[in-house]
Formats: structure tokens, C-alpha cells, sequence
């Protein structure tokens, strides 16, 4: 069940899905607020960085990446930039997306990329990274953009499942090694 509520022009989704064992999850979205879910974002950093190998690299070297990548969801000299975060029925933040103006390489011109998608243990298979998608999906129309890109290291099994079930194909694949 997919409810849309209207407050101050912004649309909210409340969302409520019943999985494998038949309990249900309600959650709302909401647009982000910088400062005060940065504190969320960061924590969700370490989940982030655990389905990276990138074998060219050190752990380090991804930690300080994904550190970097995350602050910029809340720069404000990234123009066409928009957050938007999951709420459950407690109040409690459970996962969050950020997608912004990027670059189509091939026909070269502009397409939304959504740069993070991350949600809670608890919150996995739930529906709430499938909503988020569709809030930045949604933007990303409202916007203008035709096209919708990201970016998922190739150890990410789960993400890329997840992200070939919401219709993203591969176009590229980047390697890389150390010389």
C-alpha cells in the first residue's frame, strides 16, 4: 500500500509492507535535512565501506573515499541536489538517498545520478531502498532529466541484484590495477 500526503507542496509516502514472516513496515520520506542528518549519514558510512573491495586500494583509501563522497550530499556548491530520507513509525531515520545533476558521457549531456543509497540493517528488503529509488527517480523527472545513472562497486552483489530488479542495466565497467 502506497499512501502520498501533500504538507507545504512536498510530498510525503507512507509506505507499508508486509514481508516474508508477515509483519508490516511503515515508513514515510521525507526531504533530507543537512545538518541535522548528517549525524545518520556518517553512521551509515561503515555499512557503505563493508561491500567495497576494491582490490586496487586500501581499506583506508575506501573509508576516506566514502567519507568525502558522502559530505557531499549536503555541499552547497553541488547545484541540482536533493536528499531525501526514510522515516519509520517511530521517528527513527532508516535509510536515505542522494541524487544530484550528473553527466550522460554517451550522449553527452546531463542525467540525475543518484551518488548514495544506503538503508539500515533492519530496513533491507523491506521496501524502503525501493521508495527511496523512486523519490529520486521522481525528482530527477521533475527536473527535466530523462535519464537516471549511478555508480555500484562490482563487489556490491546485493546492490547490483537490486539495482538490475529496479531497471538499471550496465553500460560500463571500469577495471583498474596497481602498477
Amino acid at each position: 500500500m502506497l499512501t502520498t500526503l501533500k504538507t507545504l507542496g512536498i510530498d510525503y509516502y507512507r509506505r507499508a509492507k508486509s514481508n516474508e514472516i508477515g509483519t508490516t513496515m511503515v515508513f514515510s520520506i521525507r526531504p533530507g535535512e543537512s545538518e541535522a542528518d548528517r549525524p545518520f549519514f556518517e553512521r551509515l558510512n561503515a555499512r557503505l565501506v563493508e561491500v567495497i573491495t576494491a582490490p586496487a586500494h586500501t581499506e583506508h583509501e575506501v573509508k576516506i573515499f566514502q567519507e568525502g563522497f558522502t559530505a557531499s550530499s549536503w555541499d552547497p556548491d553541488i547545484p541540482h541536489n536533493a536528499t531525501f530520507v526514510a522515516i519509520d513509525a517511530q521517528g527513527e531515520q532508516i535509510g536515505y538517498v542522494n541524487v544530484r545533476e550528473g553527466v550522460d558521457e554517451i550522449a553527452s549531456g546531463k542525467c540525475a545520478y543518484i551518488a548514495l543509497l544506503a538503508v539500515v540493517p533492519a530496513a533491507e528488503g523491506k521496501g524502503v531502498a525501493q521508495s527511496l529509488v523512486n523519490e529520486a527517480e521522481q525528482w530527477a523527472r521533475q527536473m527535466g532529466y530523462v535519464r537516471v545513472a549511478l555508480d555500484v562497486f562490482a563487489s556490491n552483489e546485493r546492490g547490483l541484484r537490486f539495482y538490475r530488479k529496479m531497471g538499471f542495466n550496465p553500460e560500463t565497467i571500469r577495471v583498474i590495477k596497481n602498477i
